[in-house]
């Protein structure tokens, strides 16, 4: 006679306990009709699954693209969905055979413009003040975070290489990735490249962990899939690579060539004969104007593009890397055109306004708010300057929010800036508008 199976002696199929996890989504190339629900699972599983639709139902099964990266057994997943309708709320199912299903739901761009707010920092890293960002994200409900760069800082080298794999814990994505789920599972978390996505041994361009665990919109510079733009409603958002420009930190300098230049001045021309579009956004890692002395101001980033900026009355430029927050007035050619101190109201036709929203997790940098800081020009020289372009500091952690609101008759359309404290308190505010 067999004795009795004891159910200690039982093992579970490899993928029983390896529940989905770090579910994160971005826009499609059209944000009002096409979404991509990203994922991960501890190991390789079996038939992995998407399916969405706009009620419980669900109805279309989406392909599923796996793929896994450097040094970890972990599997990341992307499910890209097109054909959706505009503004309309829609329900999903990530599921693999011998695992429970996690679910969740997300909402396409709108058809035009209406009042919407999105999130704007970088530097995040993985810790106390980084999660309590998250949950002031999700207090303050965004339709979108616009997220520059140093996302989880999984190579600490900061695109230095110094240390090779001494400075290197790949683990450190999937921890961020869960850190932000609570978000980024409900609102595209649409982010770009800063210095430290260049990872040592991840290809050439140090990018190949990102693009692991990203899938943006495929209709940025080719040969640079971590560029991107999308619209949501009446605000046009370019992604840019500042590690292409930056003369700090030349890793990655002048790899595109003129292309990314090129690129920018066609999207910029095209987005500003368009009616339905009143503000533009750019965002990329390395800082414009920032007094800051730990990375100050990058002239390279100046000299490739502020040109552009100014001849397309660019509204809103968001960079990080300084850990700090900072707001310059309004600037044409570097120089402030109009004053715009807390809670000012200014045409943002005027001029450029350069946001540093570095203070997402990372140590706060001591320093700040000089009157006389530093411009790295190139070959890593730094030049001291007087900074009059400077309106707002602020070395608290910190998150920035922008409300905007569409034009309406004859009132012109708004952009509010408001950047909040860990703790929920204003540190400034300023609204941009638009006729």
């Amino acid at each position: 006679m067999l004795a009795a199976a004891s159910p200690m002696l039982w093992v579970p199929p490899a993928s029983a306990a390896a529940r989905a996890g770090g579910v994160h989504l971005v826009y499609g190339d059209n944000a009002r009709t096409a979404m991509t629900v990203s994922w991960s699972t501890p190991r390789s599983v079996h038939r992995p699954r998407l399916e969405i639709g706009p009620d419980r139902g669900l109805g279309q099964r989406v392909p599923v693209n796996s793929r896994s990266t450097k040094d970890l057994r972990t599997v990341y997943h992307h499910g890209k969905v097109e054909g959706l309708e505009p503004g309309t709320r829609y329900r999903y199912r990530i599921t693999h055979r011998g695992a429970g299903a996690t679910t969740g739901t997300f909402t396409t761009a709108p058809a035009s413009a209406e009042r919407f707010r999105f999130a704007a920092f970088g530097d995040m890293g993985v810790n106390a003040a980084a999660a309590a960002h998250v949950q002031l994200i999700d207090a303050m409900k965004p339709d979108l975070s616009f997220v520059v760069g140093d996302l989880c800082y999984a190579d600490s080298s900061g695109g230095t290489g110094i240390g090779g794999a001494d400075t290197q814990d790949f683990r450190t994505w999937d921890q961020w990735l869960r850190q932000i789920e609570s978000s980024a599972s409900r609102v595209p978390w649409m982010t770009t490249v800063g210095n430290h996505e260049m990872e040592t041994g991840n290809g050439e361009l140090g990018y190949a962990g990102y693009l692991d665990r990203f899938r943006n919109p495929r209709n940025g510079v080719k040969g640079a899939p971590v560029t991107y733009s999308f619209v949501y409603g009446n605000v046009a958002f370019i992604a840019l690579d500042g590690n292409d420009a930056s003369f700090e930190i030349a890793r990655n300098e002048g790899y595109l060539g003129a292309k990314q230049d090129v690129w920018l001045e066609r999207k910029l021309k095209r987005l500003r004969q368009r009616d339905d579009i009143d503000f533009i956004v750019v965002g990329f890692h390395n800082c414009m104007y920032c007094t800051n002395l730990v990375h100050a101001s990058d002239g390279g980033n100046r000299t490739r593009w502020e040109p552009l900026f100014d001849r397309y009355s660019v509204d809103l430029v968001v960079n990080g890397h300084n850990h700090c927050y900072e707001r310059t007035h309004p600037l044409r050619a570097g120089d402030p055109v109009v004053e715009a101190r807390r809670g000012a109201v200014v045409d943002s036709r005027a001029g450029t306004t350069y946001l540093t929203a570095g203070g997402a997790g990372q140590a706060v940098y001591p320093t700040s708010g000089s009157p006389l800081s530093y411009v790295t020009m190139d070959g890593g020289i730094r030049v001291p300057e007087t900074t009059l372009w400077s309106a707002v500091t602020d070395n608290q952690h910190s998150i920035g929010f922008v409300d905007v609101v569409p034009r309406r008759g004859d009132r012109p359309a708004r952009m509010k800036l408001t950047a909040l404290a860990t703790d929920g308190t204003v540190i400034d505010r300023v609204t941009l508008t638009r006729g």
